[in-house]
């Protein structure tokens, strides 16, 4: 009797390592893309609509993978994290590669480089940054500063400067999420009206911003920081860490190059990101 235990036990866990094995060897069907309103990522209104590079990325990955099928899912920010976390079935076109809070996904080969973060503030918040705190600007020492406020878009991240984030403003007094669609330009009209002093953000968000808002009478500043001389960010595809999103990576590595040297894409790159980018 005991024998007879065993043996429907082990066909029972035969069987079922045979489905996830047959699963794991079907071909990849379709390619699920996570997208969001983060201008110029991805542009959702106006005369630049569909025109973000992370639009583009998209669509150049849809042009050459024919073979499979490709949905588009446009959810908030933080949903799509949720969601990749829980390891639903999502590919993110434009993730920081192997960032540590985001180590676990399944990333492509990189798709383009960024020049790093910086810091983006109204003009007498950036005067006194730079005479406290130098230009480019010490962010392990500016984050100490609790008399100016900081802000960033919910579901930022930032890479190398995270711990310090966490360690020094999160929770405090100075200390402010921004939430919505837009939520980084949202920010930048915040910082001109004096609502918050500093947020740390690429270039190429104020540019946009001043592209779109060509009637305001003050310039945003940008800030170097001292921490990021010197240092370049790899983009990348990001699928959830799960069969599937290993598939779907491989998939999408396939095009990569046939991306990297596309030139809609690069000029794309070069409108945002400025003909100065690293490459």
């Amino acid at each position: 009797m005991q024998k007879l235990w065993f043996i429907l036990v082990f066909a029972v866990f035969a069987a079922a390592y045979s489905q996830r094995a047959q699963a794991d060897e079907k071909q990849l069907e379709e390619v699920i893309w996570a997208v969001n309103a983060y201008p110029p990522f991805f542009i959702v209104d106006g005369e630049n609509t569909g025109e973000g590079f992370c639009d583009v990325l998209v669509n150049k990955m849809q042009q050459q993978l024919t073979d499979v099928s490709h949905t588009i899912r446009r959810l908030p920010p933080r949903r799509i994290t949720l969601l990749m976390k829980r390891e639903k079935n999502l590919c993110f076109p434009c993730l920081i590669k192997r960032a540590s809070y985001n180590a676990e996904f399944n990333y492509t080969d990189t798709t383009h480089l960024y020049p790093p973060h910086g810091i983006i503030a109204h003009a007498d918040a950036a005067q006194l940054i730079t005479q406290r705190y130098g230009n480019p600007a010490s962010f392990a020492a500016l984050v100490g500063d609790q008399q100016l406020r900081f802000a960033h878009p919910i579901e930022r991240r930032y890479g190398k400067l995270q711990p310090l984030l966490e360690e020094y403003l999160i929770g405090q007094e100075n200390y402010r999420i921004v939430t919505g669609d837009n939520a980084h330009i949202n920010l930048m009209t915040m910082l001109l009206n004096r609502r918050v002093d500093y947020t740390i953000d690429y270039r190429m968000i104020k540019r946009y911003y001043e592209e779109t808002h060509p009637h305001i009478d003050e310039q945003l500043v940008f800030i170097p920081i001292q921490e990021h001389q010197g240092n370049i960010i790899e983009g990348a595809i990001g699928c959830s860490n799960n069969a599937w999103g290993k598939k779907a990576a491989q998939k999408l590595n396939g095009a990569i190059d046939s991306l990297r040297a596309d030139s809609t894409f690069q000029q794309t790159l070069d409108k945002w990101l400025g003909e100065s980018r690293p490459k």
